[in-house]
């Protein structure tokens, strides 16, 4: 993927960046750093392409995905890439500055930090015997009037780990699994119920949460 990219674009005066092989690990294929530390990072996860542009090491643009390396791929990182080189993204604010304008405005005091939040994912995915459902709301979005419950807790589906713009996280530790068995027969349903090894887990991380009765989650909140 690397020496495809580096072929098929012409970064400018952006200088591409060696880096360690852990950073390799986490999907990282390739670094590319303008003036003002301005990066441009492309990562190769489960068969799935995406990259993002970051100053100081915070997002300043969306996460951009794409399934296939193509002409079109070619011409969006090429039309970036001169964004980029025009310093279009030097002035830009980072990720912590617009949650930080958010919080003031909203006078929202923080509950989680970074370590608590991995303290979190560890014992979701690591602790808990099943996946179990959650959402999350961040300080970006007006409302979450629906609940779209997930079991996956991967950097794409939870937040892309940019744990510090999480407002809350509602989880769902009694619910119910629906298994397809064909169009001719009903789901099977099968009722999971792990609260106490989940309450377990809160307390063995001291981590803060509620119980909302009338969506029968708990919550933990990142900011309130």
């Amino acid at each position: 993927m690397k020496t495809t990219i580096i072929s098929n674009i012409d970064f400018k005066s952006g200088v591409v960046e060696d880096f360690a092989e852990m950073t390799h690990m986490d999907g990282l294929v390739l670094d590319v750093r303008w003036k003002g530390n301005v990066h441009l990072r492309f990562y190769h996860r489960w068969s799935r392409f995406w990259y993002i542009v970051v100053r100081n090491e915070e997002p300043v643009s969306t996460y951009y995905h794409v399934s296939k390396l193509d002409e079109g791929f070619f011409k969006s990182v090429q039309k970036l890439v001169n964004e980029i080189d025009n310093g279009n993204f030097n002035k830009k604010k980072t990720q912590s500055e617009k949650v930080m304008e958010i919080v003031r405005k909203r006078n929202l005091t923080g509950y989680m930090n970074k370590t608590k939040w991995k303290e979190f994912l560890y014992a979701m995915t690591e602790e808990m015997m099943i996946a179990v459902p959650y959402d999350f709301k961040t300080l970006f979005e007006d409302s979450r009037e629906k609940l779209l419950f997930g079991t996956s807790y991967d950097i794409e589906s939870f937040n892309y780990y940019d744990f510090k713009s999480i407002e809350w996280v509602k989880v769902k530790p009694k619910f119910s699994e629906h298994i397809y068995q064909g169009r001719l027969m009903e789901d099977k349903i099968i009722d999971h119920d792990v609260e106490k090894e989940f309450l377990v887990l809160m307390e063995k991380y001291h981590i803060p949460y509620e119980y909302d009765s009338s969506e029968e989650v708990y919550v933990i909140y990142g900011y309130r």
